[in-house]
C-alpha cells in the first residue's frame, strides 16, 4: 500500500482519538455521574482548582484544609490547572458549577490523550512513513498504560507528562534542525514544569543530544535545545510563580535549587558550544562538561539535600506506612506480578521493532534516527522499570517501533494470495504485536506461575469512587477530622470539613503524625488529637489504609476500632447511608 498523504494521515488520526474518547466516556459514566475520580491526587487537583477559583492567589497552592492552620504547601503546577479552571469558567454560565466541572474533568484528559496520538504519530512519521504512523496511532489508542492516565476525570498531571515527553521526543527528528531544538526545548521546560519526574529523561535526552552534536550535522538542533530549555525554564518559573518561591529551595519541583542543572547548564552549554563550533570535537566535549560541571556544583552548594531525591529526606515511619504502600512509585520488582506483566511486555516489543528498524535502515541518517530512537526507548523502559508511574512514557516511546514492525508485517501478510489467511494474518499481527496482546501473553506467564504469582502486593482498595454516601458527613459543623491519608482527597471534595493529613510529602509531618495516632495506644491518639483541634474520627472499614495500619498494631487505635472496641472517649456519630464510622471525641 501507498504511502498515506499528510490530511489522510490527520483525519484518521482524529478518527482513531474520536473513537478511543467514545469508549473512555461509556467505560467512565458511572464515575462522571456521581464525580467518582480514579486516585486521590484527582481529588486534590479538582480541589486546588477550585480554591483557585474561590479567591486563593494564583501563586499560592497550599491546601490550608490539610493539617490545619498552616495547610500543606504543594507542589503542583497551575500549568495543569489553567485548562481545567478556564474551560469551568466558561462553562458554569450554561451548565452550572457541577456540570461544568464533570466536563472541564473529563474534557482536559481527553485533550492530552488526542496530545499523545498526536505525537506518536509525529514521531513515526519522522522515522519511518505516515502508514506505520498510523498504525502506531492505533496501536496508542490500546494502550492501558497510556490510557489510564488519560480517562475522564483523570485531570492528575501524568497525561500531561507523556503527552508532552512524547513531543520532546518527536522534536528531536525534526528535519529542520533549529526549529526542532526550539520545539524540543520547549516541551522539555513545559515536562519540567509540571513535573520534575521528567528530569531523568530529560537528561538523556539531552546526552543523546550532545553524543550526535559531537559532530556538525548535529550542533545546531543541540545549542537550539539547551538555549530554549534554559530560557523556556526560567520564563515559566517566572510567570508561574510569585515572588516568595524565588528563595524557596524545594527539591520535589522547579525552584532555584534546580536552576544551575535547569538553566545555567543549558545556557553555558548554548553558549559554549557556540564558541566551539570551529574548535573540533574536543573543545565541543570540553564547553559540554563545563556546563553540566557548573549545573551540578551549584545545586550542591545551594541544595545538597536535592541530590538524595524528594523523598530522600523521608522518615522511616511514612516510608514504610504510606510511601512503600504506593504502587505507582514503586519499581517492577515490587509490583503484583500482573502489574510487571503489563509494564514489561510492550516495550520488549516496541524495542524488537526499534531495533529491526534500525538494522534495516537504508540510509545513514535514517539509521542514525532509528538508533537515537532506540535509545531513548532503552532509557525510557530503564526509568518504568524503576517507577511505575513512568511506564505511560515507556509504552509511548514504544510505540514508533512496534508501528513500523506492523507496517511491514501486515504488508508482507498483504502479499498472501488467500483471502482468509490475509484476514486472519493481519488480525493475529494486530493482536501480537498490540499492548493488549503483550498483556495477554504476560497474563499466560502469570497463570503458569501458579494462582498466587497475581497476588503479590496489597490490595489497592479505599473508598474513592462513588462507593457510600457523603451526605450526612457534610451537614455536621465544620471540624477538623482524623481521617486516612488516602481518604482526605475526595471527603475535601465532597465535604466542608478539615483534615489532619494527606498522602503528599511537603507535609511530612502530618503524614507521620495520622500513621503514629492510628497504630499508637488509644490515650495517645486522645492526647493528639486534642492537642491539634481534632473533633472527629473517621475510617472506612474495609479500606487498604486501615487494614494496614490495623494489622501492624493490633493493640493500636485503629484495630479497636475496626474491632469494635472504641474507647469510651469516643461516641460513635451515625452516618446515614454511608459504610465509613465516623466517632466524635469527648473534650
Amino acid at each position: 500500500m501507498s504511502d498515506l498523504s499528510p490530511r489522510r494521515l490527520a483525519l484518521g488520526v482524529a478518527a482513531i482519538w474520536a473513537l478511543a474518547a467514545a469508549i473512555l466516556l461509556a467505560v467512565a459514566r458511572h464515575r462522571i455521574a456521581q464525580l467518582g475520580m480514579w486516585d486521590p491526587d484527582d481529588f486534590l487537583r479538582l480541589q486546588q482548582v477550585r480554591d483557585w477559583l474561590g479567591g486563593q492567589s494564583f501563586f499560592d497552592v497550599t491546601q490550608y484544609r490539610i493539617d490545619p492552620p498552616h495547610g500543606v504547601p504543594m507542589h503542583w503546577s497551575r500549568i495543569v490547572d489553567l485548562p481545567i479552571a478556564g474551560l469551568i469558567l466558561l462553562l458554569q454560565p450554561l451548565l452550572g458549577a457541577a456540570a461544568a466541572e464533570r466536563v472541564a474533568a473529563c474534557a482536559v484528559p481527553l485533550i492530552t490523550l488526542a496530545g499523545s496520538l498526536a505525537a506518536v504519530a509525529l514521531v513515526t512519521a519522522r522515522l519511518a512513513d505516515r502508514r506505520a504512523a498510523l498504525l502506531a496511532a492505533a496501536l496508542a489508542a490500546t494502550a492501558p498504560m497510556i490510557l489510564f492516565h488519560d480517562l475522564p476525570l483523570r485531570i492528575d498531571h501524568h497525561g500531561w507528562q507523556t503527552m508532552l515527553g512524547l513531543f520532546t521526543v518527536a522534536a528531536c527528528f525534526d528535519r529542520d534542525p533549529r526549529r526542532g531544538g526550539i520545539a524540543g526545548g520547549i516541551a522539555a521546560a513545559l515536562w519540567l514544569a509540571i513535573s520534575l519526574e521528567a528530569l531523568p529523561m530529560v537528561i538523556a535526552i539531552a546526552l543523546l543530544l550532545g553524543l550526535r552534536g559531537l559532530w556538525r550535522g548535529g550542533e545546531p538542533r543541540l545549542r537550539a535545545f539547551a538555549g530554549t530549555l534554559g530560557i523556556a525554564s526560567l520564563a515559566l518559573f517566572a510567570v508561574f510563580h510569585g515572588r516568595a518561591a524565588w528563595s524557596q529551595y524545594w527539591c520535589d519541583a522547579v525552584s532555584p535549587a534546580w536552576f544551575g542543572p535547569l538553566i545555567v547548564t543549558p545556557l553555558v552549554a548554548a553558549i559554549g558550544l557556540r564558541i566551539a563550533a570551529q574548535r573540533g570535537p574536543a573543545a565541543r566535549v570540553a564547553a559540554l562538561g563545563i556546563a553540566a560541571a557548573l549545573g551540578v556544583a551549584l545545586l550542591a552548594a545551594t541544595a545538597p539535600a536535592c541530590l538524595a531525591g524528594p523523598f530522600g529526606t523521608l522518615d522511616p515511619v511514612s516510608r514504610r506506612f504510606w510511601y512503600d504502600n504506593v504502587l505507582e512509585g514503586l519499581p517492577v520488582w515490587r509490583q503484583p506480578a500482573d502489574n510487571a506483566a503489563m509494564l514489561l511486555g510492550f516495550p520488549l516489543v516496541g524495542l524488537a521493532g526499534t531495533l529491526l528498524a534500525w538494522r534495516g535502515a537504508r540510509t545513514a541518517a535514517e539509521a542514525r534516527d532509528w538508533l537515537t530512537m532506540l535509545a531513548i526507548l532503552g532509557a525510557a523502559f530503564a526509568v518504568s522499570l524503576l517507577v511505575q508511574r513512568a511506564s505511560g512514557f515507556a509504552h509511548g516511546c514504544a510505540l514508533p517501533g512496534a508501528g513500523w514492525l506492523l507496517a511491514r508485517l501486515l504488508g508482507a501478510i498483504g502479499r498472501w494470495r488467500s483471502m482468509p489467511g490475509r484476514v486472519l494474518g493481519s488480525a493475529a499481527a494486530l493482536l501480537a504485536l498490540s499492548p493488549i496482546g503483550a498483556i495477554a501473553a504476560g497474563g499466560l506467564v502469570v497463570d503458569r506461575a501458579g494462582p498466587e504469582a497475581g497476588k503479590a502486593g496489597a490490595p489497592s482498595h479505599f473508598c474513592l469512587a462513588p462507593c457510600t454516601s457523603l451526605e450526612a458527613l457534610a451537614h455536621l459543623p465544620r471540624s477538623t477530622i482524623l481521617t486516612g491519608l488516602d481518604l482526605t482527597p475526595r471527603l475535601l471534595v465532597a465535604t466542608p470539613h478539615s483534615y489532619a493529613g494527606s498522602g503528599h510529602h511537603r507535609d511530612p509531618q502530618a503524614i507521620r503524625r495520622v500513621i503514629l495516632t492510628f497504630t499508637g495506644p488509644p490515650e495517645a491518639a486522645r492526647r493528639v488529637m486534642a492537642a491539634h483541634g481534632m473533633a472527629y474520627v473517621l475510617i472506612d472499614p474495609t479500606g487498604t489504609e486501615t487494614g494496614i495500619y490495623a494489622g501492624a498494631a493490633p493493640n493500636g487505635l485503629m484495630a479497636a476500632l475496626v474491632a469494635g472496641k472504641a474507647p469510651a472517649w469516643l461516641v460513635p456519630v451515625p452516618l446515614a447511608g454511608s459504610t465509613l464510622k465516623l466517632w466524635r471525641r469527648i473534650p
